[in-house]
């Protein structure tokens, strides 16, 4: 039986995603993609619902999610 993570390790993994976010939001590249990175499963799951091929529907999924992120 796998053991699930202390609520206040979860709240600091969340913690810590908010801050790559608000840097991502601010310019920084590297925290960009760290998110992309922590946000990966999730654009996987998505991309089944969109009428494209799963790279064009990661490739749509991210660039929208940027644009939302940085515009």
């Amino acid at each position: 039986m796998q053991k699930s993570e202390p609520k206040e390790a979860a709240q600091i993994s969340n913690h810590a995603f908010s801050l790559m976010v608000e840097q991502a939001k601010s310019g920084d590249n590297e925290a960009l993609l760290k998110v992309l990175e922590e946000m990966e499963p999730e654009i996987n799951n998505l991309v089944s619902f969109l009428k494209l091929s799963k790279e064009e529907g990661i490739q749509e999924i991210t660039m929208q999610f940027i644009e939302k992120l940085r515009g």
